[in-house]
């Protein structure tokens, strides 16, 4: 609305306004208070608009139902479009999904020296077989889980190591990459910022593999494999984290 259709202090409440093509005249009779603390974490109270001079009632805190009444009543309905298959949840600033198992390029720039590092070099740039992974975007945040079955997870799925450097409890470290805004239409973008990124360490605690030969012995067994590993073999060679789907999902809420 035009600043200078905005009430002004005095005058009355009533105000005619364009907020469409067509002119319409509206009444001032609610208001939605902002509050933010010092970690900028916010809370709401909406308020009725008492009299024809600036008076709110007292208010009550905002709920999803009144966000979802006022977005209804905006022509906004909540809930609509096409949610894609491999999406498990939505939120605010949250948006968690799968991948399904694929043979892709591994990269590793290592940061550190040692026989381990030489043969890891040796590795970069080959085609491995990933396992199925879960995602979990937040702001500038990405998050990797994997999965042992090839197939869209459940609530009480469990949840798996990523068997990938760069990796601190399932949290990516970002380095240089700039991740896109969190929204359905950017999972292409963040599954390249995490199939093309270059692993430079371990950043995870505890074995990322019960495989014998250990994490090289693991991406040399999926680089020579001609065929998708079967849910036996994820479940033989990955690390348990004790989380299911949905703990990830509640994380997000």
């Amino acid at each position: 609305m035009p600043k200078d259709k905005l009430p002004s202090r005095g005058s009355a409440f009533d105000v005619a306004a364009h907020f469409s093509d067509v002119p319409r005249r509206y009444t001032l009779k609610q208001a939605i208070l902002i509050y933010k603390d010092e970690q900028s974490d916010c809370a709401a109270s909406i308020h009725e608009v008492a009299g024809t001079q600036p008076g709110l009632l007292p208010g009550q805190p905002v709920t999803m139902a009144a966000l979802e009444a006022l977005l209804t009543a905006l022509g906004r309905r909540v809930g609509g479009g096409f949610i894609a298959p491999e999406i498990l949840s939505v939120g605010l600033d949250s948006l968690v999904w799968w991948s399904p198992a694929g043979r892709r390029r591994i990269w590793f720039k290592p940061n550190a020296d040692g026989e381990d590092v030489k043969r890891l070099r040796q590795v970069s740039g080959q085609f491995i077989w990933y396992p199925p992974l879960l995602f979990k975007a937040r702001p500038d945040a990405l998050s990797a889980f994997a999965l042992v079955a090839n197939e869209r997870p459940k609530a009480h799925t469990q949840l798996y190591k990523a068997p990938f450097w760069n990796l601190n409890d399932g949290g990516m470290c970002n380095g240089d990459i700039k991740l896109p805004p969190v929204a359905a239409e950017n999972i292409g973008r963040f599954q390249t910022a995490f199939f093309d990124s270059a692993f430079t360490h371990n950043s995870q605690g505890g074995l990322l593999t019960t495989h014998p030969g250990g994490y090289i012995g693991l991406l040399a067994a999926l680089a020579k494999r001609k065929s998708k590993p079967d849910t036996a073999f994820w479940m033989s060679h990955l690390v348990h984290t004790q989380q299911q789907v949905q703990t990830q999902i509640k994380r997000s809420e």
